[in-house]
């Protein structure tokens, strides 16, 4: 048999593949959790972030080191980590709807966007058609456990755009269980401002060029008109995404800060931590006075 070289692991009917176990000593649902035993409980501030595969723990733990910086003697902060592989705003929104409830979580932390660009998970036309799911499904056909599978109404809504509706989504969501949420529209290599050496650019620019299929794009074009688009829809109605900080230029100051075209560094992780963290104690300095916080800059 043929080793699979994108194994699915732990799989979530609901969201497609969550983070598994691994070496966390706390897990439940699908979420690492931090920190262990009774403390979580005893909680002061508890934090539910969600993201893709830049937001994974182990390796890219930011919000595990957010949490450490927000801990105080006097303030205990919990961290439940939900983000999954390959995780695109379609399964971060179905996150906040499914689990928010019962995690009840003072504020919600997105890092969000790559993994909208040009189809490359959820299928054209079907926002929540992932790629895992697409390949589970096939699997119970193929042995006849369901005759076919349906995934909604075909849907012409652009990347950017179902990038922007699931964030209005996500924060109504989030309002209508007492929380809050903050998402970071991430960065990435080939956009925004960053030192790359001769090296990084070579790499980007043969990623660049790939065609993805279902956009029939090359990947640098499909990259920049997302972000271009996400960009354009903030800007005409900023009172609708208040609550999204672009972090597009987070790594202006911070050479090193990428393992891969995607994937941040163990040095780009704590900078992202770092960038993160005024804007999550604004927001929840805000909530202990009633003030509202615009998250635009």
């Amino acid at each position: 048999m043929t080793r699979d070289p994108d194994p699915i692991g732990l799989y979530d009917p609901y969201l497609s593949a969550v983070s598994p176990k691994g070496d966390h000593g706390h897990f439940s649902g699908g979420y690492k959790i931090w920190p262990n035993g009774a403390r979580v409980a005893q909680a002061d501030v508890r934090l539910m972030c969600i993201g893709n595969s830049t937001s994974l723990w182990p390796d890219a733990a930011w919000s595990l080191e957010l949490g450490k910086m927000l801990t105080t003697p006097d303030r205990i902060v919990a961290v439940y980590n939900g983000a999954g592989k390959g995780n695109t705003s379609s399964q971060e929104v179905l996150r906040v709807l499914r689990d928010a409830p019962v995690i009840a979580p003072d504020l919600i932390v997105s890092l969000s966007g790559i993994c909208d660009i040009g189809y490359l998970l959820n299928a054209k036309n079907y926002p929540f058609r992932h790629k895992y799911t697409r390949r589970a499904m096939d699997h119970l056909k193929e042995h006849g456990l369901v005759n076919d599978v349906v995934f909604g109404l075909p849907d012409p809504a652009l990347p950017a755009e179902v990038w922007c509706r699931n964030q209005r989504m996500a924060r109504a969501l989030a309002q209508e269980t007492g929380s809050e949420i903050l998402t970071f529209l991430q960065p990435i290599q080939g956009y925004g401002a960053y030192p790359q050496t001769e090296a990084e650019r070579a790499f980007y620019d043969s990623k660049a060029k790939v065609v993805l299929k279902a956009a029939d794009k090359p990947y640098g074009e499909c990259l920049r008109s997302f972000y271009e688009g996400v960009k354009d829809i903030m800007a005409a109605q900023p009172e609708a995404y208040r609550h999204i900080v672009d972090l597009t230029d987070a790594f202006d100051d911070c050479p090193g800060a990428y393992r891969d075209h995607r994937h941040q560094s163990p040095r780009g992780v704590t900078h992202l931590a770092k960038k993160i963290l005024p804007h999550v104690q604004a927001r929840l300095g805000a909530q202990n006075t009633g003030q509202q916080v615009d998250t635009q800059e």
